[in-house]
Parts: C-alpha cells; structure tokens; sequence
C-alpha cells in the first residue's frame, strides 16, 4: 500500500476488518479496502483507520516475498501459537493507551490552534467527530504480541480546518533504519522528498508528499522516529480535512522541524 492509498484510507475512514496475521499480503487486502471505500459507509474515525499502516507497515517482513516482491506478513514457526485475529481493544489497559495518546497528541500539538472535541465530519461522517483514538492488535510477530495506537485531532484556526495523526507501534516488528533509511513506512520513498532531522540527537525522517490530483488529496507531511527499544511513531500533518466541510488552513500547522519534534517526543509513548 503505497502513501497515497493510506491517505485514501485516512480521508474516507473505510469501516474494514483486517485480516489474520497470515500468509496473504496484507497490501493486497488494503488495496482491496481501498476499492469498496465508495460503497461501504464507515462507522468509525479516521484514526481507526490508521491501523491499516499497522496492517500495511508495522507488521510487515523486512524482505520481498521470494516470488513477487509484495511484502508480507511473517509466518509463525513450528511450536508457535497461531496469530490471532487483529482486535480492537474497547477497554482494559491498551484501550487505556490509546486514550493517553490522544491527550498527548493534544499536549504536542502546535501552540495557537483549537483542537475542538465536538467537531463532526459531513456526509458519509456526519455524527462522528474528528478526533478520535483507537488502540489495535496487530497480532504476534516472534512470540510477542504488536500494538497500534492512534489519535487523530483536528487543528482549526480562522475558520479553517488541518489535522494531526499520530501512530505509535509496540516494539516487536522488524523495522530498520533510522532517519530517511528507516524502513517500511507510510510513504512511498520514491515520490515523498524526505529530510532528515535531527531532533536532540535523534534522527527523524520528515517527508514532503504532494499527491497526484487525480487522487484529491491535500498535501500532506509525514514524520517518523524509531526508537532505540524499537518503538516507531508517525506523525501526519495536513492543512486541510475534506471530510470536514470546511475550508482548510492557510499553511501546515507546523514546520517540518517542529514535526519532527513530535514525532521523537517521549510523550508519544502511552505506556
């Protein structure tokens, strides 16, 4: 699933049930979301829907398949237990973090900017509000179980309408790299401009992605850190929300270095 499918995902909240940890390519799956978004009315956030760059990034083989290069879910080893399904956690303490991610996410979020807990999309979202935080079992990967968490805020100022989503994986996949070598992520490294900046001594990845506009979507910007317990967070900023039905900001929110300070603030960590 490349950057522009996931932002597809993100602007119509597909209401999708991820597969099993299995040997299907998870992008295979999204990509097939991606085309019953039209028809398919969701009944959740935004925010929810960034578990599918939990399906689509965090869970993933570093490596190619052997056959098609598609990248795919890893496969248990003999005496493991079997993956479980992907769930949504409702309460309990991983419910509880998503919870203490979206008040980080508020905490971090550019000074001079509303984050308005009551304002409601339109359409297909109308009666659902732009912030929203959703926790996500990814299933198991090496015996250990993988957990997303992710908030979504809108940023409103002057009658304008931006957002910030943030991500935050368990450590537990295979991720490599820091700074722009980090890898997988939720842009496509080939179309986004990456920068690399550093942050306190730490090297994060700030990529600029202006979409196709055949695709309608605003531009957006992406941060990504990886921790050195393994812990990976993305940060995705936009200055407008069409869902909203409003008019956009007049720039982003942030700078890329104020993102990127974001994106490496220890604060993002529900746990």
């Amino acid at each position: 699933m490349d950057q522009r499918e996931l932002r597809a995902a993100m602007d119509h909240a597909v209401a999708v049930t991820l597969p099993p940890m299995r040997e299907e390519p998870v992008l295979a799956a999204g990509r097939q979301a991606l085309k019953r978004r039209r028809a398919t009315r969701a009944s959740i956030g935004s925010a929810a829907v960034v578990a599918v760059i939990a399906a689509g990034v965090a869970v993933l083989a570093p490596s190619p398949s052997h056959d098609s290069g598609t990248l795919v879910a890893d496969q248990p080893s003999v005496g493991q237990n079997p993956p479980p399904k992907g769930r949504t956690a409702t309460s309990g303490v991983h419910y509880d973090r998503g919870v203490a991610l979206a008040a980080a996410l508020d905490a971090v979020a550019p000074a001079g900017y509303a984050k308005p807990d009551d304002l409601r999309g339109v359409g297909d979202y109308a009666g659902r509000t732009l912030k929203n935080h959703e926790a996500f079992s990814l299933g198991v990967v090496d015996g250990s179980e993988v957990w997303s968490y992710s908030a979504g805020t809108p940023l409103t100022k002057d009658g304008g309408v931006g957002e910030m989503i943030a991500t935050v994986f368990t450590p537990g996949r295979r991720t490599t790299g820091d700074g722009c070598g980090l890898t997988p992520v939720p842009w496509d490294a080939a179309q986004a401009q990456c920068t690399e900046v550093n942050v306190g001594g730490k090297k994060v990845a700030v990529a600029d992605v202006t979409y196709p506009p055949v695709d309608g979507l605003a531009p957006a910007q992406w941060a990504g850190y990886r921790d050195a317990d393994g812990t990976l967070v993305f940060v995705m900023q936009t200055a407008r929300v069409a869902r909203a039905g409003h008019p956009g900001l007049s720039a982003m929110p942030m700078t890329g270095q104020q993102l990127a300070a974001v994106a490496a603030d220890p604060r993002l960590r529900p746990w």
